[in-house]
């Protein structure tokens, strides 16, 4: 069953504080796979809020920004590059917040049949990706790192679940996927990674909390918001210290067997960022990156594409952690 077909609709009529009735609002939140979701509720952080939090969940970031984009959404949680793309288009939606993935849990598989056993490999085969995705950029990255052109590979353009059945079919040689689609696809197709196809060094590991311009001009909404980025935060705090537990939730949650969820949690090693001005740079090089190859058809400024204002509590979390690993 598809996951966006499994929690569309989902509507948690939670229990509203009695002081704050008259300003209770309706938050729509998309999310992608849905574990930011499913800490929030394994952490407790979804209790006694103050709104009402209605989800859709999305097999990937793409069709979350089209939801935000057509007004369907409030918030969306994605990866960077979709909203940069959605950004750059014009799309009515600014980030204001953040939290970061391991880079290496964004990588480059590979059939143990297939011939790849380095990255020099790769030259004359065909690699399916999601367009404009991190995928696209780790395999663009990948090629710079192997001393190898885009035109010395075949791109196909699919989106994860197309991309894992095209790998195991042979249809190509090569995917490049994230968590969770790594653990399921090495698990349970067999398939490994390709030597030095991780993204270190080259994906940031970003994702964003996305808001549309339109709920941010909403007063109730903003104090909303600004709530649940504050429980997020929290909750992948919780999910850090409590890697059994969530990977069981998880587990439950996305109707995947405990094993997969709990390599998934080991390798992405999600944590809260402190959302300030000090991630522009970040996107901006990402913008600059793409449209070198001409993936993005112009070039981009970013530093408008931030609302920091919302973030405060979510970077008090942030930065306590930070200090704690420290």
């Amino acid at each position: 069953m598809r996951l966006a077909a499994l929690f569309a609709g989902l509507t948690l009529a939670l229990s509203l504080h009695p002081a704050l009735a008259a300003a209770k609002v309706t938050l729509r939140l998309g999310d992608v796979k849905g574990d930011r979701f499913a800490a929030l509720k394994a952490s407790g952080e979804l209790k006694d809020l103050p709104y009402d939090l209605r989800l859709t969940a999305f097999d990937s970031g793409a069709p979350v920004q089209e939801a935000l984009n057509a007004g369907a959404l409030d918030v969306g949680f994605t990866g960077d590059l979709p909203f940069l793309f959605v950004y750059a288009a014009g799309a009515p939606v600014k980030a204001v917040g953040a939290w970061q993935n391991n880079p290496d849990s964004i990588a480059l598989l590979t059939r143990p049949d297939a011939g790849i056993h380095s990255l020099q490999d790769l030259k004359g085969k065909q690699i399916a990706v999601n367009r404009g995705g991190w995928g696209h950029y780790l395999i663009l990255g990948l090629l710079e790192r192997a001393g190898l052109k885009p035109t010395d590979v075949t791109l196909r353009f699919l989106n994860p679940v197309d991309g894992r059945a095209a790998l195991t079919s042979g249809a190509v040689a090569a995917w490049a996927p994230w968590e969770p689609y790594i653990a399921t696809s090495t698990q349970v197709d067999g398939t490994v990674r390709v030597p030095d196809g991780g993204g270190r060094d080259i994906m940031s590991g970003y994702s964003y909390a996305l808001a549309r311009n339109e709920a941010l001009k909403d007063p109730a909404k903003r104090q909303a918001i600004a709530d649940l980025l504050t429980r997020l935060a929290k909750a992948q705090v919780w999910a850090q210290q409590h890697p059994q537990e969530f990977a069981r939730v998880l587990g439950k949650t996305l109707n995947m067997p405990t094993t997969i969820t709990a390599s998934w949690i080991d390798d992405a090693r999600i944590r809260p960022l402190v959302f300030n001005a000090d991630l522009i740079p970040t996107l901006q090089r990402s913008a600059d990156f793409f449209h070198r190859y001409q993936v993005l058809p112009q070039s981009v400024d970013v530093s408008k594409a931030f609302d920091f204002s919302l973030a405060t509590g979510a970077n008090q979390i942030a930065q306590q952690q930070k200090e704690n690993k420290s």
